[in-house]
């Protein structure tokens, strides 16, 4: 693109951004705890118990019959105990957030509920990379990956559909990546944003650093980091099965540029198939029975 100074004020989109509808204290709390190794169930326990939706969530999630018939879960701590850490905070997100994600995103060729879809595509692909890298990936990666790509929901918010249309229309006049067409014209990219939004709201760093590092490519990465920026990846196809040719040939651009963050969880290509496989088989099942 032939424009370098950005077309829009860096320090107001940032403001923006910070001043998003803040997440309740227990949610950024269960998030703080997740990611601390040394917290115990105890204290997740009675952090949910104090929220009372949350509690009445957590129990209905765990007695989904997706979990199989194990028997009724009463109690918050067996809840927690069935679904896991992870799993518990990137339910307790996506109750917090979903509903701001199903809007159409043009700009990015998204259509009503397609940035929703993604994200879960994308927080399921993060926990079954976490089972599979043969180095330790904390937890918070599928929360992470579910929130990857909110700054989008940020910019469009902030402009309205003309500029975002302009957007579109610069990446494909100048053939340019997307990513890189929001530097120029923004001076940030949908990922500086949603870092800064998950900042705001007190997740963890290595949560903040994961939404605002994947689409880095380079091999010193966070694992948390390198695990999302591949689960970006595989997202487009996990929901994607008949693409057409030239979208064959972007999954194959895709996984050859996140061959670096594959590296750094000690996965091989071979492994990246087998996840997408993976991961299309439950996310099938999450949108069978809650509409993902």
């Amino acid at each position: 693109m032939t424009t370098t100074t950005p077309l829009v004020d860096r320090a107001d989109l940032l403001a923006s951004a910070e001043s998003v509808e803040p997440l309740p204290h227990t949610v950024a709390r269960l998030a703080t705890l997740v990611a601390d190794p040394d917290a115990d169930i105890r204290e997740i326990t009675e952090t949910v118990s104090l929220d009372v939706s949350l509690t009445a969530d957590l129990l209905r999630r765990a007695n989904s019959a997706a979990l199989g018939h194990r028997g009724t879960i009463t109690s918050v701590r067996d809840a927690v105990v069935r679904l896991g850490p992870s799993t518990l905070l990137s339910l307790t997100l996506a109750s917090r957030v979903g509903g701001r994600m199903m809007q159409a995103l043009p700009a990015y060729g998204l259509r009503p509920g397609a940035l929703w879809q993604r994200s879960v595509a994308a927080s399921i692909a993060a926990e079954l990379i976490r089972s599979r890298a043969r180095v330790p990936v904390p937890p918070e990666v599928g929360t992470a990956a579910l929130l990857h790509d909110f700054g989008m929901v940020v910019l469009a918010q902030h402009f309205g559909k003309q500029i975002l249309d302009s957007l579109a229309l610069a990446a494909a006049t100048d053939g340019t990546d997307i990513v890189e067409t929001e530097r120029v014209v923004f001076g940030l990219t949908h990922a500086d944003i949603g870092g800064t939004v998950a900042e705001a709201w007190g997740l963890p760093l290595t949560i903040v650093d994961g939404i605002r590092d994947h689409h880095e490519t380079h091999g010193d990465l966070s694992t948390v980091s390198a695990a999302v920026g591949v689960a970006c990846a595989m997202s487009y196809e996990v929901i994607t099965r008949d693409a057409d040719p030239s979208e064959l040939e972007t999954q194959v651009a895709r996984r050859r540029e996140v061959t670096p963050l594959l590296g750094i969880l000690r996965l091989d290509h071979d492994d990246y198939h087998s996840i997408v496989a993976t991961a299309r088989e439950r996310f099938d099942e999450v949108a069978d029975r809650y509409g993902a």
